[in-house]
């Protein structure tokens, strides 16, 4: 059975695994048995970071009532996620509770020794704690996360690792952790030696996202974090990547996305206010974790980049060109159906009216994985939501569609289907007739297989 390891390093790195968390619910097609993210990110308190680890602990929960075979016909939720760490963040030597002077023995240095180190690092560098992340200076991160290697952390996902496994990294380029730590981790994947299974992992494939400047935060004298250094680092790290990285072949595949047009942020360099709305830029870097496993094995380096039409407005479905299309538009179609059927006609659809809860659904409505489906389900709106305001909108359905559900996708006028009052009433038809096509015998399993055949009917003849 096939895993990919999937490193996201520091905020960017918890945003895109957001994203490809709601993708791989909705049952985008990946060519991996399971999945086992892994983020590096000292700031522990990290609301994007913590907004993740949320989500991926509400997919588990889902996805641990369900069971799959080739009878199932349901994809919502199908691929297994495994947790291997605690919280799956990736705990970073030496580095709780210390500034950075601690944390390179700065009092017990040599005079000469202070007078090189206060050349390299600033005497904010030397104060900044460890606990925050390293506030765009990525100077400090490379010094930092040389200790990777040799946490238990590490170890574990060494240990775990087997024949035939992959490793997706997932980093920015322009700020400090992700900067500093992307090739420092690839070194080690690479190169290292002293971990168990290092053989295997030194030959693995190895598939890698960098993000370039895709946002710019408000100016702050209080932080050290200022957008118009962005640019400079991105420029002087590409140079970086070109001699070592592409010119020695360390990644199988190396993903690019940015974008000219930049949300601004508030300026918070870390901590429990640092949670930024879902951008598109995150979501297509999602897209990328699929493309790498879904793609043929390359001995050279392969640069890939993004091309999508069309985008004076809103990034739309119609902006896709026609594979990403197909991939993504009826899993994401289909889940905002059932997303908008379980919250918004709930109160129907669990009742005895919904013919099939007597026989079928008895009792499901009240048990913890519904309420924990319920609130996937929630935040896939949310997300969905996030990335609509933002200042290049992803703009894929209408989320306030009430009563009409198949006013749902942005830009596709829904097809007539005779005899039916209202668009609610051929949803709950459709759902009925799904039941008797259903091959699962527990309940969870049945419910979501029922919602996929369903959706799946209701995509092909009203939204295709």
């Amino acid at each position: 059975m096939s895993k990919l390891y999937i490193f996201g390093i520091g905020g960017t790195g918890s945003r895109v695994i957001r994203s490809f968390t709601m993708l791989l619910a909705a049952g985008a097609k990946i060519n991996i048995d399971e999945i086992i993210p892994i983020i590096i990110d000292p700031d522990k308190s990290n609301a994007d970071l913590t907004r993740t680890v949320s989500l991926l602990n509400n997919y588990r929960s889902v996805r641990s009532y369900l069971t799959f075979d080739n009878a199932n016909k349901n994809e919502f939720f199908k691929k297994e996620l495994s947790c291997i760490i605690p919280n799956y963040t990736m705990k970073i030597k030496d580095t709780e509770d210390r500034s950075f002077r601690e944390f390179i023995g700065y009092s017990s240095m040599s005079e000469a020794n202070r007078a090189m180190t206060k050349m390299l690092f600033s005497e904010k560098n030397l104060q900044s704690s460890m606990g925050v992340g390293f506030k765009g200076n990525p100077n400090i991160g490379s010094v930092v996360l040389n200790q990777l290697p040799y946490s238990d952390d590490f170890t574990s996902f060494a240990n775990n690792f087997e024949q035939g496994d992959k490793i997706f990294i997932i980093s920015s380029i322009f700020g400090g952790t992700g900067a500093s730590g992307f090739p420092l981790l690839l070194k080690t994947l690479r190169h290292g030696d002293s971990f168990p299974n290092y053989n295997l992992i030194n030959n693995s494939e190895i598939g890698a996202l960098t993000m370039l400047p895709y946002f710019k935060v408000e100016q702050s004298e209080e932080s050290e974090i200022d957008s118009s250094t962005f640019i400079s680092k991105t420029k002087s790290a590409l140079a970086y990547y070109e001699n070592n990285i592409i010119g020695n072949n360390s990644v199988n595949a190396l993903y690019y996305l940015s974008d000219d047009t930049s949300n601004t942020y508030e300026n918070h360099e870390g901590g429990n206010d640092q949670q930024n709305d879902a951008h598109l830029i995150e979501f297509l870097g999602a897209t990328a974790i699929f493309d790498f496993c879904n793609a043929n094995d390359t001995l050279q380096t392969v640069n890939k980049e993004l091309g999508m039409r069309d985008l004076q407005g809103s990034v739309t479905f119609n902006s896709f060109y026609d594979q990403m299309r197909r991939q993504y538009y009826s899993p994401l179609a289909q889940f905002i159906l059932m997303a908008n059927a379980l919250v918004d006609k709930i109160n129907y659809l669990s009742s005895s009216s919904f013919a099939a809860n007597e026989k079928h659904f008895k009792g499901l409505y009240d048990t913890t994985f519904f309420k924990d489906l319920e609130s996937f389900l929630n935040k896939y709106r949310e997300w969905l939501g996030e990335m609509k305001r933002n200042k290049r909108s992803l703009d894929l359905f209408n989320l306030d569609c009430g009563g009409k559900p198949f006013n749902v996708v942005t830009g596709i006028k829904p097809k007539k289907v005779n005899s039916f009052k209202s668009d609610y009433d051929l949803v709950y038809d459709r759902l009925n007739d799904s039941i008797r096509k259903c091959k699962s015998n527990e309940m969870e399993n049945k419910f979501l297989e029922m919602y996929f055949i369903g959706t799946q009917k209701l995509v092909s003849e009203k939204l295709s």
